[in-house]
């Protein structure tokens, strides 16, 4: 029951540290997943058939309320070995460099454009990428509308810019190549200095004066001579700080809970990507998709005199997904799933930031996320959306898709003015699932980053944490590439510690 490094969380990150370093021959590993094993599970496995997925392997959470209705999103979060990796449309998208370049300008040493493009491009030597062909009808009139208004044509490929495009997958045809599949399969070959647990509960960390020397889990004890790598996401991983006593000391205390270190931004800065889809009926059913419904995209600058895109525009395929991924699908009064598309643009870069609080100590009562979209003092956030709504609108006007459409549904085309385009947006927010920030890691002397550059947590020891929570800043693009290269990099740099001090240097 003791190794010498436990992996909570067998996600995107999760499953690359945990493979990383059991190779790397520097002691034992084991990795702890709340959910199943995804080997041979077609609805994990194949992308296609991701609306087979139920309920037990999801968390069910629900947003709060948003700040402009009382509107509660479900915000999905994959419960199973692969983590969100395995519960998404495999977009595979490298951010530009000048987005790590602000995480280091926020603090983040050692982690510029420059210092991260090679845990990129470590990734390519076990994950299967492909880019999509421009095949299907939806997409190529896309496309077209795009260059029609001046938008240039992009290989995302050749990184990222604005422009449009058919996206690259993580994937083998249907089959995706999340962490878990590039990484850990087959699972049934095992590996001597890795274990791994999968329908486990951790509950919580256990310190040892300020030192995290154990994992609480429904299925026991599991003590670590080394180090504990908390991998459990952006709701999560704040989660499992907070009930096992790092972070807002006063709110700890009211809540019956041990400070072990009073680190205030726990849960705090949580950035996400705010959506809100224009959607138009089709003049005829839209032909099924081969592998998923979102291929496309295009990267829009809404100033011009902008140099990077503010905002990502998604073609959907269909508007299934609009309301949430386990939610009510669009309700339109006429027409069915098979015959909607939408555009979906997002804020690449948000200027809002919620928080992730718990109200018990019992980490199976489901924490608080408060997404506190458009809450920017600036209105950034909400212009972006404006610019690009107006654009989207002006896409369904071109010859490239105007014979796809029949109508606009949503906003409609009683929704003109300014004020009407405002509040439509405001009260038909979206998110895309991407969670980031709740753990970020910065400079010593920032008092609200709770992670050295390093990615180990302040004012303690033995603890790090590594994914998506661990964002100084959001990155402008889909974010399971980035997960995955915090996990090469937090890897890296754990290997290196381990071994300097077996040899002294």
């Amino acid at each position: 029951m003791t190794y010498d490094y436990i992996v909570i969380g067998g996600g995107s990150a999760g499953s690359i540290i945990a493979r990383r370093l059991a190779d790397a021959d520097i002691g034992s590993v084991l990795l702890i997943e709340a959910g199943p094993a995804d080997e041979g599970v077609p609805a994990m496995m194949d992308i296609s058939r991701l609306f087979e997925l139920d309920a037990r392997t999801d968390w069910g959470f629900l947003a709060e309320p948003t700040r402009h209705s009382d509107r509660r999103l479900t915000y999905s979060r994959a419960r199973m070995l692969g983590g969100c990796g395995n519960h998404n449309d495999c977009a595979y998208l490298v951010p530009p460099p000048a987005d790590f370049d602000a995480w280091r300008d926020l603090g983040a040493d050692g982690w510029s454009g420059e210092e991260v493009l090679p845990y990129f491009e470590r990734q390519k030597a076990l994950v299967t990428l492909e880019r999509r062909p421009e095949r299907h009808p939806v997409s190529r009139a896309f496309l077209e509308a795009g260059v029609e208004l001046g938008l240039a044509k992009v290989d995302f490929t050749q990184g990222v810019e604005p422009g449009i495009g058919m996206l690259t997958l993580n994937a083998k045809g249907r089959l995706r190549s999340s962490s878990s599949v590039a990484y850990l399969h087959p699972l049934s070959e095992g590996h001597d200095r890795l274990k791994i647990l999968t329908d486990t509960l951790v509950r919580r960390i256990e310190f040892t004066g300020t030192v995290a020397s154990a994992c609480l889990t429904d299925k026991g004890r599991f003590a670590a001579r080394r180090e504990i790598l908390l991998c459990a996401g952006s709701i999560q991983s704040p989660q499992l700080l907070l009930v096992s006593g790092v972070g807002d000391g006063a709110a700890l205390r009211d809540l019956g809970i041990d400070v072990v270190h009073d680190s205030p931004g726990v849960g705090k800065h949580l950035v996400d990507h705010y959506s809100v889809p224009v959607i138009f009926e089709t003049a005829e059913a839209v032909p099924e998709w081969d592998v998923t419904p979102y291929e496309a995209i295009a990267m829009l600058k809404t100033r011009p005199q902008g140099t990077s895109a503010e905002s990502q525009i998604q073609l959907g395929l269909t508007a299934g997904w609009v309301n949430g991924r386990f939610g009510d699908e669009y309700e339109a009064s006429a027409p069915k799933p098979r015959t909607v598309i939408a555009l979906e643009p997002n804020v690449a870069i948000s200027r809002s930031h919620g928080e992730v609080r718990i109200t018990s100590a019992d980490i199976a009562v489901p924490p608080a996320i408060d997404l506190n979209y458009l809450s920017d003092a600036e209105g950034h956030d909400e212009d972006v959306l404006l610019a690009s709504v107006r654009f989207c609108r002006r896409l369904g006007q071109t010859q490239g898709l105007r014979s796809i459409i029949r109508r606009e549904l949503s906003p409609g085309p009683e929704v003109q003015s300014e004020a009407e385009l405002r509040q439509y947006i405001r009260d038909n927010c979206q998110t895309y699932y991407h969670a980031s920030g709740t753990c970020r890691a910065g400079a010593a002397d920032d008092p609200l980053a709770v992670l050295t550059p390093d990615l180990k947590v302040k004012g303690v020891s033995g603890l790090r944490v590594c994914d998506a929570s661990v964002f100084p800043a959001m990155v402008s693009v889909n974010i399971n590439a980035t997960v995955m290269m915090v996990g090469e990099k937090a890897a890296d740099l754990i290997i290196r510690e381990a071994r300097a001090a077996a040899t002294g240097h």
